[in-house]
């Protein structure tokens, strides 16, 4: 830490954000970027304590659109990271496997990939991951967690198209203590404990939370519901059954006449090889189909994470560790070749222990982080560097495999192993040019390598016929990626007032990446041999954004931010994973290997801040409409018969409006948030040498509207009661659009609107009590999905890929010493 008790002229709107913050006083708040009317023109600064990587000041400086969150102000709701990033309008966050398993958030119709997700500024986005994982966050020992959308400030390094997602953690301060435990629903289970002491020249925190939930949970199988009337399987059940039937009334007279030339066979024959195609084809959808109850499996977990923290006046040390255990669970959709084929698969997944060739599929996550920072201030620099270390290692096995099952030739999808090492050094820091011109500057470099291992990597299989070499032998088995990032940003105050502010900012971006191959088989015959023994890429840009502020009173402001946008690709975006994603093939014949190519883009937004008392209240009030085109943007695509690649085939537009407002009465608080959102996306089929026309297709997982409501009364200060409600409307779960059936076949999903509530009791400052129930209607596992179906002859409604949990309840205790 640092204190400046220097007097300092500084501008009227750096004043206001300093004045602004420390005055925030809501769950969650807009960006503190509008000044107050006259603020003066010089003071004294207070005593400030320099956080993991800036002054409080100059966090505040955020020209953009940003909301916080502050966990603590929700103690004891067991809420995680996905629960509190779906209070942020412009916000989606998708739990992809299903509650508490893999979940990715998504910012302004974004992908996942497109947004960086940091812990105290350092970017936790792991190159050889499609996406962070939300779920494996841990969130108890956080201070606030903070969502840019649009325009990022200078301190984030990279470019990203969606936005950014900063979470902060806690800053140990004096001596302090609390244990929270609580039991909940499906053998669910939290316990944390937090520490604060004064160690040495500064304060040390220790943090430990363990949570665990067996998971499985009842839901209706509409698959089943459908199998009998619906699918061609059901229907040549019923009618092999009536022919019995029939069969089964003839007289014995009848039956000693059986005309042989019908069936070709005597009665007795045909009657028996009736039911052998029954019992054989037939008999165990059929009993599948008899009850649509089933119990959700695979869906059990084990989250634990410890977090040390020591920090002076210039120093700060951080370690954590986390692991996670859990298994992984099936998808209702096994067979996903077209958008038809959604009945039979879905009809024995949670029923058969062994559907799959690999069943019963477990994960372990281990890693752990090392982070050392150090800070100064030197009349108008602050600045400082960091050194981060994160070290992964996961691990994947199915503990079933089936010999009767289809034998998959694609490698690890038995075991798996990927390990993980990343290094980041980063420089930042801000300098005060003049009373009305702050400097913000940022570079960081980062060397991540991956290495993996699993099944069939190391076979050659041989074609008898042909004599080549199984390309599945051609697999990569370790990554190296660099990137460099330079950022320079400048906040300008044009007055004297305050009222007009400017911040443009320009910004460095690079990337390397090289896949390694080091099995050393490589068949010159073959004609798809795009991978090599060392592959490497570089892409690199300089992009822009700019800002401007405009303060029209001590109520009212408006803000507006624009840009363009270079993503770099991750590891597994370019690489693929080894198995099932392969990188992309150039062409047919390929002699070189051709990854796929960064998105790019521009983005608008344009905001009006209201500030002021309303229907009695103190409200602030925030609406925003922006606007994103985005070129070359990756998709996952079948590119041969067992893998998948990424191509740059998919461009998209998208605008919408967000809205943010809340209402603090003496004992009443009303927040609301809401996201309508319009995506146009387009797609071109990838084929070297030709050009195909651009046609539509449907956004995935993107709903249009979306929003949450939470209204929390306190009567006393010993009790609190909240209620809370979210609504998604439908989305599309499929891309291709059928112009006969154009609703049908994106797989819509019916809207979907799940509420909370609860109670929180304090017979003592230091105990809280609160008792909670989420999904009060049980609206999880009944959520549907709309589609066309192959085996039917009408519209069906099935169940969603992975089914969520329904209704939950929870109780916890928390004691503070």
């Amino acid at each position: 830490m640092s204190k400046h008790r220097n007097t300092k002229r500084l501008t009227a709107g750096v004043l206001w954000m300093l004045l602004a913050a420390a005055a925030t006083r809501t769950a969650y708040a807009a960006p503190a970027d509008a000044p107050s009317a006259n603020p003066p023109q010089e003071y004294t600064t207070p005593d400030i304590t320099v956080e993991a990587k800036r002054p409080d000041w100059e966090e505040s400086l955020s020209p953009g659109t940003v909301t916080v969150i502050r966990p603590e102000e929700f103690k004891g709701e067991q809420k995680s990271l996905p629960d509190f990033l779906q209070m942020v309008p412009g916000v989606h966050v998708r739990e992809v496997n299903g509650k508490g398993q893999y979940t990715t958030v998504t910012v302004r119709g974004s992908t996942a990939a497109q947004v960086g997700v940091f812990i105290d500024g350092v970017l936790t986005n792991l190159g050889g991951d499609a996406a962070v994982d939300l779920s494996a966050i841990p969130i108890r020992n956080v201070e606030r967690i903070e969502v840019y959308r649009g325009y990022i400030p200078a301190r984030f390094g990279g470019t990203f198209i969606g936005g950014v997602v900063n979470i902060v953690t806690k800053k140990p301060q004096g001596t302090h203590g609390s244990a929270e435990v609580g039991p909940g629903s499906f053998g669910s289970k939290k316990a944390s404990v937090e520490i604060t002491a004064p160690v040495g020249s500064g304060s040390l925190l220790f943090g430990f939370n363990h949570e665990s939930r067996d998971g499985d949970f009842p839901y209706r199988s509409y698959a089943a519901e459908q199998w009998m009337d619906n699918s061609v399987d059901g229907r040549g059940y019923q009618e092999r059954m009536n022919i019995i039937r029939e069969m089964e009334k003839a007289t014995p007279s009848e039956r000693a006449n059986w005309p042989a030339t019908h069936f070709g066979l005597t009665w007795e024959q045909d009657y028996a090889d009736w039911w052998d195609e029954i019992n054989t084809h037939y008999k165990h959808k059929a009993d599948a189909a008899n009850d649509s109850r089933r119990w959700r499996k695979y869906n059990d977990y084990k989250n634990t994470d410890a977090m040390l923290k020591w920090q002076n006046k210039n120093w700060m040390i951080k370690g954590t560790y986390k692991t996670i255990n859990r298994h992984l669970p099936n998808s209702l959709w096994i067979y996903q070749n077209s958008y038809h084929d959604l009945i039979d698969p879905g009809l024995l997944v949670d029923l058969d222990r062994d559907l799959y060739r690999f069943d019963s599929r477990h994960q372990t996550i281990n890693a752990s982080e090392l982070m050392v920072e150090n800070r100064h201030s030197h009349g108008r620099l602050d600045w400082g560097w960091m050194l981060d270390y994160l070290h992964q290692n996961k691990d994947y096995r199915a503990e079933h495999i089936n010999n009767d099952r289809f034998w998959e030739m694609v490698p690890m999808r038995e075991w798996s192993r990927y390990n993980s090492d990343k290094y980041n050094m980063q420089i930042d820091g801000s300098y005060q040019i003049s009373n009305r011109n702050l400097l913000d500057f940022q570079m960081n470099y980062s060397h991540e390598r991956m290495k993996i291992d699993g099944d069939g990597l190391d076979k050659v299989i041989q074609d008898v016929a042909t004599g080549y070499l199984n390309f599945y032998a051609q697999m990569r088995n370790q990554y190296d990626q660099e990137i460099f990032n330079a950022q320079l940003q400048d906040t300008i105050t044009f007055d004297d007032r305050g009222s007009w502010q400017l911040t443009p900012s320009v910004r460095f971006n690079r990337s390397k990446i090289i896949g390694y191959s080091q099995f050393g088989r490589f068949d010159p015959r073959k004609t798809y041999h795009w991978i090599h023994p060392k592959d490497s890429q570089v892409d690199q840009k300089v992009t822009w954004q700019l800002a401007l502020k405009r303060v029209f009173n001590d109520r009212f402001s408006m803000r507006m931010t624009g840009g363009t946008y270079f993503r770099l690709l991750n590891m597994y975006e370019i690489a693929g994973d080894g198995a099932g994603i392969l990188p992309r093939p150039r062409n047919w014949v390929a002699k070189e290997s051709v990854f796929p190519q960064p998105e790019y883009g521009n983005q608008f937004d344009l905001s009006a801040i209201w500030d002021g008392k309303f229907l009695g209240a103190t409200n602030r009030t925030t609406i925003t409409y922006f606007w994103r085109d985005t070129q070359r943007m990756l998709q996952l695509y079948r590119a041969g018969l067992t893998y998948s690649s990424f191509f740059n085939d998919v461009r998209g537009k998208v605008h919408g409006f967000e809205l943010q407002t809340n209402f603090h009465w003496k004992k009443f608080d009303l927040d609301l948030e809401g996201t309508h959102l319009k995506i146009a996306v387009q797609r071109q089929d990838s084929s070297p040498g030709v050009h195909y026309p651009w046609y539509d297709v449907h956004p995935t997982y993107q709903p249009e509207w979306e929003g949450n409501l939470r209204l929390t009364y306190r009567p006393t200060e010993r009790w609190l009661f909240f209620g809370e409600g979210h609504y998604m409307s439908k989305y599309y779960t499929h891309y291709m659009i059928d112009f006969s059936e154009p609703e049908l076949s994106g797989r819509p999903t019916e809207p979907y609107m799940t509420f909370n509530m609860g109670l929180k009791w304090s017979p003592r400052k230091d105990m809280t009590l609160t008792l909670g129930c989420n999904d009060v209607f049980d609206r999880g596992p009944k959520l549907k999905v709309n589609s066309l179906q192959a085996f039917g002859s009408h519209p069906g409604a099935v169940n969603i890929e992975y089914p969520l949990q329904g209704r939950s309840y929870y109780m916890s205790f928390r004691y503070e010493f």
